[in-house]
């Protein structure tokens, strides 16, 4: 009796084994091995699939990530430009009234006042990138500078005088400043 029984066991022992697994599918039946090749050939395939599907989602994430913090700093220039270009004006009528307290009382408080105000704004604005342009006794730049008026003098294009202060923030010109240029004096109106 036990004959028997170890020769079932052995018997289903060499049935059970990997390779009769693998070679049986679910119905009982045998595959063949060239079956099993296009099996592995087709979920070789899916998986680079997949994978340069991943990669490409990854790829297309970085992109939006990058696009995004792109349009946010964009959006926060032309913000910044904005609200420097409504306090121009501002800053206009600040350096208007300190000119005219200049005249009654130079050493006056309203004038000190006038002056430590049109700083301190001044200084904020410059932290956030607005620089002012002037250029009294530099060349003339038509970039920068917009001529209101001319006078004579000893060198051609010089800026003499600077009306109203021109700004720009970063690389970006808001304003140009307008000034009075030198000019030298034709020969032929001399004689």
């Amino acid at each position: 009796m036990e004959k028997k029984e170890d020769l079932i066991n052995s018997e289903n022992n060499q049935n059970s084994s990997p390779e009769n697994e693998i070679l049986n599918d679910d119905d009982g039946q045998e595959e063949s091995p060239s079956s099993l090749k296009s099996q592995l050939t087709e979920a070789y395939s899916k998986h680079e699939s997949l994978q340069s599907k991943y990669l490409r989602t990854v790829a297309d994430l970085d992109n939006l990530k990058k696009r995004s913090i792109r349009d946010r700093e964009e959006a926060i220039q032309r913000t910044r430009l904005q609200l420097m270009e409504d306090l121009l004006p501002t800053i206009d009528a600040f350096k208007i009234g300190m000119h005219e307290a200049e005249k009654a009382d130079p050493d006056g408080p309203i004038v000190n006042g006038f002056k430590m105000a049109i700083n301190q704004m001044q200084n904020v604005l410059e932290e956030y990138g607005l620089v002012c342009i002037e250029g009294v006794g530099e060349d003339f730049n038509p970039k920068l500078h917009e001529a209101i008026s001319y006078e004579i003098g000893d060198k051609e294009d010089i800026v003499l005088r600077v009306i109203r202060t021109g700004y720009r923030l970063k690389d970006h010109l808001i304003r140009p400043a307008s000034v009075i240029v030198s000019q030298k004096e034709s020969t032929n109106a001399a004689s």
